[in-house]
C-alpha cells in the first residue's frame, strides 16, 4: 500500500528538528570546547570562527592634588564595546572601543562634564599551550596589543589637564604580557601578567611604564551561577613631562575584587566586579576610589 503523504511527512519533520537540533549543539561554546565553565571574554578556551561581543559599563574614582588647595577630582563612568573573533584554535584578535563620561571637580568649586571617546586598543592573544584539544584544563597564551591615541585632549581655561586626569594619552601605547587559565570544573583560576610602555604623548610628555597583575578564582556553584574573587594590581613609573618629572605621578595600587558570572542564555553572559583599593602607595597626592564594573558578552 502506498504511504500517505502525511505519514511520509511526520518522519521527515522529526528527522529535520533533530537536525536541526545537532547543529544548534555544535554551535554552542560548551560542546564546541568541551566544558561547561563560564569564562569571560579573554579567559575562555578558543575555537575556530567563535566571534564573542560585549558591552561593559564602567565607574570609578580618581583624585589627583591636594585637598583644599589644588585637588582635582574625577568621576567617571565608562562604555566599553569589545569585539573578539578566533580566528584559529589558537590565536584571538580582539578590538575595544570605549566611550566615557567624565565629571571633573576642582578645588574653586567649578565643574566640568563631558562624553569623550577613549583610546582605541587592538589585541592578539596566542595560545602557546594547551593540555589538550577538547576540554582543556590548562591554557598559557602569549598576550600583544597596541592602544592608539583616539582620545581627544582635554583643557580647563586654555590648559591642559594633568596627563593623570585625560581620557587618553595622545600616544602610540605597545603592550606585551602572558596569561594562564586553568579549568577543573566546578573551579577555574585566571592570571594575567601585562607590561604597557608608551611613546612621547600629549605635548612632549611621557608616561612611565606599567605594570599589571590580574589574579581571578572562580568557583561555579551552578551550572548557570559562578562566584569570582580575586586581585588586580597596578604599578605604574613617573611620568615625564618638558620640565622633568611630574607630580603626583607613578606608584602602586592594589584591588581586592570579587563579583559573579551568570548564564543569561546558552550563549549570553552577565559579569560583575567591584574592585575595592586595598593598597594604595603612589607618589605625591593621588588616591582612587572604589571601582566597579558590569558587562554582557554574547557568543555567535
Amino acid at each position: 500500500m502506498r504511504p500517505s503523504s502525511g505519514a511520509l511527512r511526520t518522519p521527515l519533520l522529526i528527522a529535520l528538528l533533530i537536525l536541526c537540533a545537532g547543529s544548534k549543539a555544535l554551535a554552542c561554546p560548551t560542546c564546541t570546547v568541551g566544558d561547561p565553565t563560564l569564562t569571560t571574554m579573554g579567559a575562555e578556551a578558543p575555537y575556530r570562527n567563535r566571534v564573542r561581543v560585549s558591552a561593559g559599563l564602567s565607574t570609578r574614582g580618581d583624585r589627583v592634588g591636594e585637598p583644599g588647595f589644588d585637588a582635582i577630582e574625577l568621576r567617571e563612568q565608562r562604555l566599553d564595546l569589545t569585539a573578539a573573533w578566533a580566528a584559529t584554535e589558537r590565536f584571538v584578535l580582539s578590538l575595544n572601543l570605549p566611550l566615557a563620561h567624565r565629571r571633573l571637580a576642582y578645588a574653586d568649586l567649578s565643574v566640568d562634564q563631558l562624553v569623550t571617546l577613549g583610546d582605541l586598543e587592538l589585541r592578539g592573544r596566542l595560545v602557546l599551550f594547551r593540555d589538550r584539544k577538547f576540554a582543556p584544563k590548562h591554557l598559557l597564551s602569549l598576550l600583544a596589543g597596541l592602544e592608539m591615541p583616539t582620545a581627544p585632549s582635554i583643557s580647563k581655561n586654555g590648559q591642559k589637564l594633568p596627563l593623570e586626569l585625560q581620557a587618553g594619552s595622545r600616544s602610540w601605547d605597545p603592550l606585551v604580557g602572558l596569561g594562564y587559565d586553568f579549568f577543573a570544573s566546578p573551579f577555574s583560576l585566571h592570571l594575567v601578567g601585562t607590561l604597557r610602555v608608551s611613546t612621547p604623548g600629549m605635548d612632549g610628555y611621557f608616561g612611565g611604564p606599567s605594570g599589571r597583575v590580574q589574579a581571578t578564582f572562580q568557583w561555579q556553584a551552578h551550572e548557570r551561577f559562578g562566584v569570582r574573587a580575586g586581585a588586580d594590581m597596578r604599578g605604574d613609573a613617573v611620568t615625564r613631562g618638558p620640565d622633568g618629572k611630574e607630580p603626583d605621578t607613578g606608584g602602586f595600587i592594589a584591588f581586592a575584587t570579587a563579583g559573579f558570572v551568570a548564564a543569561l542564555g546558552q550563549d549570553t553572559l552577565l559579569n560583575a566586579m567591584v574592585f575595592l583599593p586595598a593598597i594604595q602607595a603612589f607618589k605625591g597626592d593621588h588616591r582612587e576610589g572604589i571601582a566597579a564594573m558590569l558587562s554582557v558578552t554574547h557568543d555567535f
